[in-house]
């Protein structure tokens, strides 16, 4: 039994005690899996070291009546200047191991190779964490700790981890943190939620994961995790990654794939819809996308989600034998070819769904079919040029958007400006030459000034 009683965990800061912990009580037995969530930061890991006895809690107990291990995935246990080998001997020497039978098992499963006579130091923090979980599995503990373990490794790593946990030791106690919910689901029969400091259980993993979706905003409209909008190319890469550190964005495509997991398509989809509407760039759940609207039978919707995740650089050979379907459904299989993205300027680059929305924006164009301008324009010069030529809404006052105005200036590679209608845009970036590299554009807009309100000067 693991029985925490009052626990407390403060940390000194220039600008005075930041508390992590505050006041934390439960007990863990034999066989049980509590999993936690939380937001980054919230103080997991913490609890995670304070129950391994990695570090003292300012105040409060912690009361241990069976062995526990160190975090897994976690190598502050090392010898930094030994190598894996010698610190399997240490770590065996400690428990009164055989070494010869423990270094077996750790060389067949952290499969590390001649790494293991290297110094750890020299290892890269996977490799760490692979070794850790491979000399934590020599120690028969009573209770795992687990720190994103899900984290290390390849597909076949985890299969073999899982099943080391939760078949060959599955009457053992664990905690388990892990940022994917669906893992917690899966292998724990206890959660926690740990926010502000303090620990909310529940017996019910639905009901907990509700509240924390409702503790981390999942269903409002707070802004997103900061993306690089210097560019198009950097918003495209600076997407992939803060959309995945991003705590509503990943309860979205949890949803998302628990609902495709279970063959409810359109809740499927309506997810994946959600999460992009957060992070458009974000090419690979344009993918999801695609395949949950080509599982329902929206081809022409399957073939944008397609075109899209291609354009902004989801590999074709994942995506290429999908999107040939799609287009074969729609009589299509002679339809424009997928395109990827190259190397140079926006202009010239394939044009995906987010783009069609934000220049469609920008020229405030009449609705167009997204599937067709995609299909025929070849490049986001194109594209502006069908957009600035075609029929316009021609309303008197356009409303601002802050998130679409980000999106152009980001396309034209220009400084964020205040939020304006797109009049008012267009007219700046005329004037701050952002055309000068979409010579369709420019010629689209010579013929359609009245859009501009600014005349026919362009910069050239």
């Amino acid at each position: 039994m693991i029985r925490v009683r009052d626990l407390h965990k403060s940390y000194p800061t220039r600008f005075g005690q930041k508390r992590v912990l505050e006041g934390i009580d439960f007990e863990l037995a034999k066989g049980e899996r509590l999993g936690i969530l939380g937001r980054n930061g919230a103080g997991k890991s913490t609890l995670i070291r304070l129950v391994s006895g990695a570090e003292k809690p300012t105040s409060g107990s912690i009361e241990r009546s069976m062995s526990v291990s160190w975090p897994l995935a976690f190598g502050g246990a090392f010898q930094p200047q030994l190598t894996g080998i010698d610190n399997v001997r240490f770590i065996t020497s400690v428990y009164d191991q055989d070494f010869a039978r423990n270094l077996a098992f750790v060389e067949d499963f952290a499969e590390l190779g001649p790494y293991l006579r290297e110094p750890v130091r020299t290892y890269s923090s996977g490799m760490r964490a692979r070794l850790a979980f491979a000399i934590s599995m020599i120690i028969e503990f009573d209770c795992f700790l687990i720190d994103e373990i899900g984290a290390v490794g390849d597909a076949r790593f985890h299969d073999r981890c899982n099943r080391e946990l939760f078949e060959v030791r599955s009457d053992r106690a664990m905690i388990i943190i892990s940022h994917d919910a669906g893992y917690l689901r899966e292998h724990c029969n206890r959660w926690a939620i740990l926010h502000e400091g303090r620990l909310q259980q529940f017996g019910d993993f639905e009901q907990a994961y509700a509240t924390y979706k409702e503790l981390i905003g999942a269903d409002t409209e707070a802004d997103p995790v900061p993306v690089d909008t210097s560019n198009r190319a950097r918003m495209i890469d600076s997407s992939q990654h803060s959309a995945l550190s991003d705590e509503r964005f990943r309860a979205l495509v949890q949803q998302g794939d628990w609902a495709r997991d279970e063959r409810k398509w359109a809740e499927a989809a309506e997810d994946y819809t959600r999460a992009l509407a957060l992070y458009p760039y974000q090419r690979s759940y344009w993918t999801q996308l695609g395949h949950m609207e080509k599982e329902q039978g929206h081809f022409a919707e399957a073939e944008t989600a397609y075109r899209t995740a291609i354009a902004l650089g989801e590999p074709l050979a994942d995506v290429e034998e999908h999107a040939v379907f799609v287009m074969e459904r729609l009589g299509d299989a002679e339809a424009a070819p997928l395109r990827g993205p190259l190397a140079g300027k926006a202009s010239l680059q394939p044009p995906a769904m987010p783009d069609v929305q934000a220049l469609g924006w920008l020229f405030q164009a009449a609705p167009v079919g997204s599937l067709e301008v995609m299909r025929a324009c070849d490049t986001l010069d194109a594209l502006g040029a069908i957009l600035a030529a075609g029929p316009n809404t021609r309303r008197a006052v356009a409303q601002p958007s802050e998130a679409m105005a980000r999106r152009v200036c980001c396309i034209f590679a220009q400084p964020v400006l205040d939020q304006d209608t797109p009049a008012e845009l267009l007219h700046r970036l005329r004037s701050a030459g952002a055309f000068a590299d979409w010579p369709k554009t420019v010629a689209a807009l010579e013929i359609a000034p009245q859009r501009t309100g600014a005349g026919s000067a362009l910069v050239h």
